[in-house]
């Protein structure tokens, strides 16, 4: 597991900083363009992928594509969890028009079913501590540029206790000629609370 950037120690920070992991920083698009706005996950363009590249080429354009993924993922997760806290209705902006959530065994499917969900959800204070990412093969989406996202960390809902908590998500890549969009196509959210003994 990757340890959130928040929560890294000195020695992690001077590890971290002395590494050039990626050529371009993905950004928040904070511009209103059509569907586009302040939630959305954009990066540069990813690099196509050449069928003819020597077996040392292909190891280092994949370290450069998972470095891409897990770079996209980060931003993904700042904003996410940002959003859920403070503009919570905006964050169906950051789903796929049928992507589905299970929220502790409870499926929501659709943008509209989503946004009366995160409406009926009191307000929330989320702490995340950890972060791991990891890009999916292609074989097993379809050739979709897809990225599992795996937080854990605690969550306190306004008159409620709080509580630790997992979530797993999916993000594809809506890529256009000038950048790629990160959407969430599968959230898995479940409590990690253990019951006293």
């Amino acid at each position: 597991m990757r340890k959130f950037r928040s929560d890294w120690s000195q020695g992690d920070r001077e590890q971290y900083q002395g590494r050039n992991y990626f050529s371009e920083e993905p950004h928040t698009s904070y511009s209103w363009r059509g569907n586009r706005g302040q939630e959305d996950v954009v990066t540069s363009p990813l690099k196509k992928k050449d069928s003819s590249d020597s077996p040392m080429a292909m190891a280092v354009e994949f370290k450069t594509y998972v470095d891409q993924a897990c770079r996209a993922a980060e931003e993904f997760v700042n904003i996410y969890y940002e959003t859920m806290d403070k503009r919570r209705r905006a964050l169906t902006r950051l789903y796929l028009d049928k992507a589905t959530l299970i929220w502790n065994g409870n499926v929501v499917t659709g943008l509209e079913a989503l946004a009366n969900f995160f409406d009926m959800l009191p307000s929330s204070e989320f702490q995340v501590n950890m972060l791991d990412c990891q890009p999916v093969h292609e074989q097993a989406t379809q050739a979709q540029t897809t990225v599992l996202v795996v937080t854990s960390g605690t969550v306190k809902f306004d008159g409620n206790k709080q509580h630790y908590f997992n979530q797993n998500f999916l993000l594809t890549a809506q890529t256009t000629a000038n950048n790629t969009v990160w959407k969430i196509a599968s959230d898995c959210f479940r409590f990690q609370d253990w019951a006293a003994i």
